[in-house]
């Protein structure tokens, strides 16, 4: 008994369904999804800006945290009164430089959510 024609069968099988994976594999998800690929590159762009500007907004937060709390520590010093102010204007300063942040943030995510509809 010859293993020889079991074999060949076995393996054209393989090769159509090798081959009828890669042709599946090979499609792009835009067209997948029904989305141009100008859309995806500009979805994908708006992503990686997200995440700059929400990288940004933690540090600018973080600041603000930072010289509130040298500012707490230094208010009970008689001496340090305009560095316990100065600390507190650095800290309104991180503030609205956040809120602005997070203005272009809402901005990225209304017009990302306007693309994907």
């Amino acid at each position: 008994m010859s293993l020889r024609p079991f074999f060949l069968m076995s393996f054209t099988f393989f090769l159509i369904l090798w081959g009828f994976s890669s042709v599946v594999a090979s499609e792009p998800d835009a067209e997948i999804v029904n989305v141009p690929a100008k859309k995806m590159t500009e979805l994908e762009s708006i992503d990686s800006q997200l995440e700059e500007l929400e990288e940004m907004k933690r540090g600018f937060d973080s600041r603000a945290l930072r010289h509130d709390n040298q500012a707490e520590y230094l208010q009970f010093d008689q001496q340090a009164n305009l560095e316990t102010r100065r600390h507190l204007e650095i800290a309104e300063e991180n503030r609205k430089k956040a809120a602005l942040v997070q203005q272009r943030i809402d901005a990225l995510k209304a017009r990302r959510e306007q693309l994907s509809q």
